[in-house]
């Protein structure tokens, strides 16, 4: 694979189609595996972090590219004036690079325009600080798949 040197200000953003969806998954398993999850644990998320045509259907998924090559997507449930963010991911070449900010300021932009007020998301201890900087705020933790860890239930202002 060769990776895209472009900015992340050259992104392109773009809904994401079936033909996009093993492309998606490989983005989602590589951005999970970058934290040192053994391959148990990986194995637990595997169902969630594999896009299907399903998926594609029943949200809306948008796509980053950089000349033909996915940096990273996201995926929302239902728009209303507080949407469910179901994926968020970089491709790890990407990670801490900018990308991840361009892609979530095309977000709120994208939210912003459909009068949506705040979105809620379910986040790995290792996403928080990212998401926190974006204003987001702790609503509840709940048990991880991985023994003795903890996810976060997270509600950031779209404003």
């Amino acid at each position: 694979m060769n990776y895209s040197k472009l900015p992340p200000e050259d992104m392109i953003f773009e809904p994401a189609t079936a033909e996009d969806a093993d492309e998606l998954s490989a983005v989602a398993i590589r951005s999970k595996r970058h934290w040192g999850y053994s391959k148990e644990a990986m194995e637990l998320w595997n169902q969630n972090l594999t896009i299907t045509e399903d998926f594609l259907n029943s949200h809306t998924v948008i796509k980053a590219t950089l000349e033909d090559e996915i940096v990273g997507f996201f995926a929302l449930e239902d728009i209303q004036s507080v949407t469910r963010i179901a994926q968020y991911w970089i491709d790890t070449p990407y990670m801490r690079k900018g990308y991840g900010t361009v892609m979530y300021n095309y977000l709120r932009d994208y939210l912003r325009q459909r009068n949506v007020e705040k979105v809620t998301l379910v986040l790995d201890p290792n996403g928080m600080s990212f998401f926190e900087n974006k204003g987001a705020k702790i609503l509840d933790k709940i048990e991880h798949k991985v023994k003795n860890k903890f996810l976060y239930i997270v509600e950031v202002p779209v404003n």
